[in-house]
């Protein structure tokens, strides 16, 4: 029986979704795998709780519980670098750190934990979505795991990872590639107004934490620049066209005033939805990539069309020239997210 120390950074919706499933999957995983993990630091914003012993599971759900009602994690927390310092420091071989933060400025973290040996599992898409200069490091690291980055639990890094070690070249990458806006386009089919629509995605967790991540198409470009890279295109921002779904009075307000403000959009987005179904078309806001040239945006789609009625993310390869190879289902929600990092968790152990 392998047991892994685990430094979790996030006490968010994802880290507790993935706290609660590392307890209640234990004896399946163990089980299956022969791995135990070990939860020796969870760390949020502001505070952290460190036990090199690792956390009993009735403490990591209490945890939860007082997560979930706003309380601190313990005393105030080192730096990021510091605490993967600390815990080669005791002695903790093997550990994974996990990252499901939407954070900036990540890197010195994972590059630390790469340096001493740790293996990195991802849900934060941003050290995987900045400069290529910086960012191209993460990519093709047999330490490294992201599949939650893209998809949330369903397997497009994997299906794209097998398509390219089986030397199928991509040629062609689309889809919907956000849960939360193929939530809220469906929503605009059945009437809702935009501003509502948003507002159940938020209060449904379907959205970052700041809702203008979504909105402005920064959550998908970053999710096309992910596969476009793996892909072998060392795409930057430019080479992705956006369309944001707020107006740029907007952009600066503290969030809740951003929330109060958002019906401005609702006569424009009922004005398109209205031509295209005038037009026999769905409004969806999708992703598209081709030869290290993308966009992200609102566009009609015929209601005949896979990309309609289905939340999928294609790929179009030499294989799969005539018919793309797809990969669809429910991609929002933090447990489908955080079922993404367990997985990517056990593979890194089983394969390391």
């Amino acid at each position: 029986m392998k047991h892994i120390p685990v430094i979790l950074f996030g006490a968010g919706g994802v880290g507790r979704a993935l706290l609660w499933q590392i307890v209640v999957s234990r004896p399946v995983v163990a089980g299956r795998n022969q791995i135990v993990f070990n939860v020796v630091a969870v760390v949020d914003s502001r505070s952290w709780v460190w036990a090199p012993a690792g956390l009993a599971d009735d403490q990591l759900l209490a945890l939860v519980a007082a997560k979930a009602e706003g309380q601190r994690l313990g005393p105030e927390r080192p730096g990021n670098v510091e605490i993967v310092e600390q815990a080669a420091a005791a002695g903790l071989e093997g550990a994974l750190v996990v990252d499901v933060t939407a954070e900036a400025g990540m890197e010195p973290l994972l590059d630390r934990a790469l340096a001493s040996g740790y293996g990195v599992v991802l849900a934060n898409k941003k050290p995987l979505a900045g400069p290529w200069s910086t960012a191209q490091r993460y990519y093709n690291n047999p330490r490294l795991r992201h599949e939650s980055t893209v998809g949330g639990g369903q397997p497009v890094i994997a299906t794209l990872r097998y398509l390219l070690d089986t030397n199928d070249p991509i040629f062609r990458i689309e889809g919907q590639m956000s849960g939360t806006l193929g939530y809220i386009c469906g929503r605009l089919d059945e009437g809702v107004p935009f501003s509502q629509a948003v507002a159940e995605a938020r209060a449904n967790g379907y959205t970052e934490p700041d809702p203008r991540e979504d909105l402005g198409g920064l959550d998908v470009r970053r999710k096309i620049m992910i596969l476009g890279r793996m892909a072998g295109w060392p795409l930057e921002e430019a080479d992705i066209t956006i369309e944001t779904l707020y107006p740029p009075a907007l952009a600066s307000l503290p969030v809740e005033a951003f929330m109060a403000k958002i019906g401005v959009m609702d006569g424009p987005i009922r004005e398109r939805v209205a031509a295209a179904r005038a037009a026999g078309a769905l409004l969806r806001y999708t992703a598209e990539l081709e030869a290290g040239v993308g966009s992200v945006g609102l566009k009609p789609v015929s209601r005949e069309e896979p990309l309609a009625n289905l939340k999928y993310i294609s790929f179009r390869t030499a294989l799969y020239n005539d018919q793309p190879m797809m990969i669809g289902g429910k991609g929002a929600g933090v447990e489908m997210t955080a079922a993404g990092v367990l997985g990517d968790m056990i593979g890194l152990v089983r394969e390391g």
